[in-house]
């Protein structure tokens, strides 16, 4: 029988020696098969058959690699002569008939099968990796709804590993609020066959406790009867991108601009900060119609609103962004300037229009002030009758106006980006004056008298304003303003000149004034020592004081730097020695106190004050102290709110209690009374019998510029 397979066979047959594995004999269909003419099988043996590998380690662990590549079973490589690879499988029995301790294998060759398991292993594996590796879940479950595959991607999503998952219903993990609800419903749905996909959104809890947001795909599989086979499910972990839709609807919502969706011209979403730029009250007052419907119906530039829109739009679903400025108008009727930003938005397998608005009213009507300053500013530089300059940071010349030009020469053209005082500041003047972006140039402003010179080298004498432009604490420009005083100048130093002439005339004529009181005081101290009668002798003297008293004020006129305000602190001084001087000696030993406060006045009051101190002062030398009494005159000068207070007291004897300055005929009395009318002030008197007495005139201070108002009193001084 053996030999008959041997020879019928029409798979290759082999018989070979089971110990050196040499081929004794080998079929017809072996040597058609291998290529060889039956003499050389002779000469080969088993391994022969395999594929050349010259290196045993090699070959053995080319073995190995068959046999896991066979999945452990007889199918191995072999190679025919012309090197031809094919898959065989070895079937080897024992062969009696003509050969001792021979056997027979017989071939089949299972190349075919080996490619097809080869294909779906690798078809397999394949699957196996993109299923483990995918950013989905995949879950297959059985007819009763148990999983029976639970994927990698499963075990990172929910948290559960799958020796955990295997075997467990979905009532095993734990939903959100209505989720397991929602996987009740679609296996109900599953099971009974009334649909074999289905999809739906839910949330589930990780098994560390957090929520995650899915997705979830099902499919069913049915036998030919429709009975439910498996189902298979795939979850999408949607949680980052239920996050990011959060955050770009609050951010839509609450934007600061105006956002459209546009499925072509027709209007689809907005957010609500639309409504404030259209003055609507609800977003179904926007949704389905077209940015014509908000717009008059030509822009400003002229061209149909629905003709520009449409242009616009094509552009932006054709992929060019657009930017641009466009008129809407409101509810009412009332224009609003809008700048308008389109991008294409491709949604799935659709592309929309995202259109966002920014209301530009205010920032339209803010240019258009701007403009308007800048014409008036550019006019008022321009047509200022002051020259004007502006200066860059480095001092260099950016504009002058015509009255410049005018003052010193030069043109625009000329001084644009120069230096402006390398060009009119002189080289001999040593004036410093501050520049950009100098510290001294940063105060708000300074004005300074300086020497400049025009084209032509004249000189001239100018007063310069000077303004700097900060931004940001850094110096963006500085203007310069120049007024010509040259005139002026020249008129000051007339009127200064005139003005010292004037002081030193002034001077002479109160030195001469001073002179001739001296030449007539003298005169009458002649006539007193010539008088033989007391009575005559104390009128004498008494002019004679009196003289003095204007003298000492003229004196101090004339050696004061102004003839405005006289210092009654020297003035008293003196006229105290004075009357020392020119009364008796038995008046000498009397002692004055002086306080005069710092008291200033002008002429005007100067004289009659002094004159009335005098008369006073004299007096209390004369009938206070009789006898060689000692005593104490005290002469006290007071300034408070504008009001002047002369007050001389002493601590002799006391008036008289018949005394009343009214009833009195005295010249000395008289002219008190008549000195403090002239400053328009009031006398008042007090005493005590034996205790003293005390004189006070008050006025009001005066500040009069000119001569003095001295007068006579029935033709007597």
């Amino acid at each position: 029988m053996d030999r008959a397979l041997f020879e019928l066979t029409p798979n290759p047959v082999l018989i070979y020696d089971r110990e050196s594995l040499q081929i004794i004999e080998a079929n017809k269909a072996f040597l058609d098969k291998y290529g060889y003419k039956s003499e050389e099988t002779k000469e080969l043996t088993l391994y022969d058959l395999r594929p050349h590998i010259a290196d045993n380690q090699l070959k053995k662990l080319l073995d190995k690699q068959e046999e896991d590549e066979a999945n452990k079973t007889d199918v191995v490589k072999h190679c025919s002569k012309n090197g031809s690879i094919f898959y065989v499988t070895v079937s080897c029995h024992p062969y009696r008939d003509d050969y001792e301790n021979a056997q027979i294998a017989f071939i089949h060759d299972v190349t075919e099968r080996v490619k097809a398991e080869r294909k779906a292993q690798k078809a397999y594996d394949e699957l196996s990796h993109h299923v483990n590796h995918s950013p989905l879940a995949m879950i297959k479950w059985d007819e009763n709804y148990e999983i029976i595959e639970w994927s990698k991607r499963a075990e990172e999503i929910t948290g559960y590993s799958k020796r955990e998952a295997l075997g467990q219903n979905p009532e095993y993990f734990d939903f959100y609020e209505e989720g397991l609800e929602s996987v009740r419903q679609d296996m109900n749905y599953l099971v009974s066959g009334k649909r074999n996909r289905s999809h739906f959104e839910t949330k589930m809890y990780h098994r560390e406790g957090h929520l995650v947001d899915i997705n979830v795909h099902s499919s069913a599989l049915r036998d030919d009867n429709g009975k439910l086979v498996s189902v298979l499910t795939f979850i999408e972990d949607v949680t980052e991108r239920k996050h990011t839709e959060i955050r770009y609807q609050r951010l839509f919502e609450n934007a600061n601009d105006g956002i459209f969706i546009m499925k072509g011209d027709q209007f689809i979403e907005c957010n609500n900060q639309v409504l404030n730029i259209y003055k609507l009250s609800s977003k179904s007052d926007i949704l389905g119609k077209t940015p014509v419907d908000f717009s008059p119906e030509y822009q400003p530039d002229g061209v149909k609103s629905k003709k520009k829109a449409q242009e616009k739009i094509n552009k932006a679903l054709n992929g060019t962004a657009e930017v641009f400025e466009w008129q809407h108008q409101t509810s009412e009727g009332k224009p609003v300037d809008v700048e308008v930003s389109l991008n294409r938005l491709d949604m799935g397998e659709e592309a929309y229009v995202q259109a966002i608005v920014r209301d530009i009213t205010d920032q339209k009507k803010a240019q258009e002030k701007i403009q308007k300053s800048e014409a008036l500013f550019r006019k008022l530089f321009l047509k200022a009758p002051g020259a004007m300059v502006m200066i860059d940071p480095n001092n260099r010349v950016k504009r002058v106006n015509k009255s410049f030009e005018d003052l010193f020469g030069y043109t625009e053209k000329e001084l644009k980006g120069n230096d402006i005082d390398e060009i009119i500041v002189g080289e001999d003047d040593g004036q410093v004056i501050p520049r950009m972006p100098d510290r001294g140039f940063r105060e708000d402003k300074f004005y300074t008298d300086i020497i400049r010179y025009t084209k032509d080298g004249e000189k001239l004498n100018l007063l310069l304003g000077a303004i700097p432009v900060y931004l940001d604490d850094e110096p963006i420009a500085g203007f310069g303003i120049y007024v010509d005083v040259t005139e002026q100048k020249k008129y000051q130093q007339q009127l200064q000149q005139s003005v010292k002439e004037k002081q030193v005339l002034l001077e002479e004529i109160h030195h001469r004034v001073k002179n001739n009181l001296a030449i007539i005081s003298g005169m009458l101290q002649l006539q007193a020592f010539e008088a033989e009668n007391p009575e005559i002798k104390s009128a004498l003297n008494d002019g004679q004081l009196r003289i003095q008293s204007i003298g000492i004020v003229h004196e101090l006129l004339y050696q004061s730097d102004d003839f405005i305000d006289i210092s009654f602190e020297e003035y008293i001084s003196k006229l105290v020695k004075t009357i020392r001087e020119t009364l008796p000696f038995e008046h000498q030993h009397i002692d004055v106190q002086v306080d005069t406060g710092n008291v200033l006045l002008d002429i005007n009051q100067a004289i009659p004050s002094a004159i009335l101190i005098n008369e006073l002062v004299t007096n209390a030398y004369k009938h206070a102290f009789t006898n060689g009494e000692t005593g104490t005159i005290q002469i006290t000068l007071e300034e408070k709110d504008q009001t002047i207070s002369i007050y001389v007291v002493d601590d002799g004897k006391g008036l008289p209690q018949e005394f009343s300055v009214e009833n009195l005929s005295s010249i000395g009395m008289n002219l008190i009374q008549t000195l403090t009318d002239q400053l328009e002030g009031n006398l008042e008197y007090s005493s005590s019998n034996g205790k003293g007495t005390e004189f006070c005139i008050r006025f009001e201070k005066t500040k009069d510029k000119g001569s003095g108002n001295l007068y006579l009193v029935e033709g007597k001084a």
